[in-house]
């Protein structure tokens, strides 16, 4: 905001204030009022609140600079902001606000040694004035200085057991990713993704520290869960499609290329398992398919042991893991083609690699063989 579209009247009472600050015993209570009438128009209930009871109870003198400052500095005035907080004898306090200031004129050799002062002892600090620090210093490509500033914040929710919010996540993790500290960065995205899974851009940042390290079907997980929220997103593709070459998805690669979807091979290797396999198994895990045979087996078993059980009896939900498939979009594809014949909910998932805390539940576990039948059956969870 700049000083301009600030009414002149309002421009007035601030500047009054500020000259008045020492004499808070005279100084009209209208002034506080006219500001707090501005607050409130912008929106700003608690600063109006603050600014009315004022009118009625005026602050202590440098609470009431404080607060001229920061305003002065919102409004893009650091000369103003300067006048304010400088005391009889021209010296400038120690302050949050001070640290402001010589952020905005760029005196960064100053507002790193102020910093570190502050941080020392530090005073009382406000959220608003906390984040608007932090976005100067990256704004002054200074991520240190800005994760400095975090660092008590961050300190007070370990102490207490908090869980950091995703806006607090995430912007630890692009000042780590800023300082090349990328696994670092890497956890405090994930704790994002944990905090407020439907957002995109701690999915991306994840794909792009997997694709940093080659690891190509994590590359493909984060992305396409990146694109089942946002089928328009402009980057996710770019990154899937780099996740694909990689894993050598030749399958899937044409399936995202909107190219004819090919036709499965048959495998030489495969033998139909017994029925028995599927004996009142609702929950399965594949790990390593690239086509869906086993998915088919199953769900025709499903289909029979629907109709000879009696619907009354409880049962546990159906589950679906598709587990490190090495072309995972055409076994998706595949599975998808298939559900549309199962008369029955499903709920399917996919991802890269086992996991005991998501996986663990499953009542049989199948894993791809290379040799015949082409399937083994996990007595134990995979490594």
């Amino acid at each position: 905001m700049s000083n301009g579209s600030v009414p002149s009247d309002l421009q007035n009472a601030l500047k009054d204030l500020g000259s008045n600050a020492d004499q808070l015993e005279q100084v009209d209570p209208e002034l506080f009022e006219r500001v707090a009438r501005w607050r409130r128009a912008c929106g700003d209930a608690e600063g109006a609140a603050t600014w009315q009871t004022w009118s009625l109870m005026p602050p202590e003198r440098e609470e009431l600079k404080r607060n001229l400052s920061q305003l002065w500095l919102n409004l893009d005035e650091p000369a103003l902001a300067a006048q304010i907080l400088g005391n009889k004898s021209g010296r400038q306090d120690d302050s949050w606000e001070q640290l402001t200031l010589l952020l905005k004129q760029a005196k960064l050799l100053e507002a790193t040694a102020l910093q570190k002062k502050l941080l020392s002892n530090p005073p009382e600090l406000s959220i608003q004035t906390l984040l608007a620090l932090v976005v100067a210093w990256k704004q002054a490509e200074q991520p240190q200085q800005a994760l400095d500033l975090l660092q008590p914040m961050l300190l007070r929710i370990q102490q207490r057991n908090e869980i950091p919010t995703a806006p607090v996540c995430n912007t630890v993790a692009k000042l780590l990713d800023d300082l090349k500290r990328f696994d670092e960065g890497e956890q405090w995205w994930l704790r994002s993704h944990r905090s407020q899974p439907q957002q995109t851009w701690p999915l991306m940042r994840l794909a792009r520290h997997a694709l940093r390290k080659q690891q190509f079907p994590v590359v493909v997980h984060y992305s396409t869960e990146v694109l089942n929220r946002e089928p328009d997103h402009s980057f996710a593709p770019d990154l899937q499609s780099k996740g694909l070459i990689g894993m050598g998805a030749s399958k899937s690669l044409a399936l995202m290329r909107g190219e004819s979807p090919p036709q499965p091979n048959p495998d030489p290797h495969f033998h139909c398992p017994e029925p028995e396999l599927w004996d009142q198994c609702r929950q399965l895990a594949l790990v390593g398919f690239s086509e869906a045979n086993l998915v088919e087996h199953w769900f025709q078993a499903l289909a029979e042991e629907t109709s000879a059980t009696n619907p009354s009896a409880p049962q546990l939900p159906l589950k679906l893991w598709l587990i490190a498939s090495p072309d995972p979009l055409w076994l998706r594809h595949q599975v998808e083609a298939l559900r549309s014949r199962l008369n029955q909910t499903i709920e399917i998932e996919q991802w890269p690699s086992w996991d005991s805390q998501r996986h663990g539940s499953a009542q049989l576990i199948v894993e791809f063989a290379a040799e015949s039948p082409g399937w083994r059956q996990q007595l134990s969870q995979p490594c």
